[in-house]
């Protein structure tokens, strides 16, 4: 089923975040999903997304090993925002898919995570972590 981008429900979603938010953008996260249908199917009912610049990726010499680890490239989805910036989208499934995303969004400068649900066909977002400067440890 796709989604309109009218669809889309964010909750938690601190004023700070919003004001960067690709997530938050218009369009953007239905058309990453509505992408993924395409492709491979439905998604499950729950899983984690976690949505950063393609910029930042390259800035910081590209995709961190421990993330190559803890997804596979299928997950990995390059989308535009409507105003032309590339961003990486990681959707995160299975039963630890909480943990993989708080390792993953360490490793990823402005990124921005969320819990997903869908519900009756339309994806419901609970915001859970903003990281603007990634772990260079």
């Amino acid at each position: 089923m796709m989604t309109s981008p009218a669809e889309l429900d964010i909750a938690n979603l601190p004023p700070y975040v919003q004001s960067w938010s690709a997530v938050n953008l218009p369009g953007f996260v239905p058309a990453v999903l509505d992408n993924w249908r395409r492709n491979f199917g439905e998604l499950p009912e729950t899983f984690s997304l976690v949505a950063c610049p393609q910029a930042e990726v390259n800035a910081s010499g590209g995709l961190p090993l421990r993330v190559i680890e803890l997804t596979d490239s299928r997950v990995r989805i390059k989308q535009f925002t409507s105003c032309h910036r590339l961003y990486l989208v990681i959707l995160i499934m299975g039963e630890d898919a909480e943990q993989r995303r708080e390792e993953i969004q360490q490793y990823l400068s402005w990124s921005e995570g969320y819990d997903v649900e869908i519900d009756n066909g339309l994806p419901q977002l609970r915001f859970v972590e903003a990281v603007e400067e990634r772990n260079d440890d």
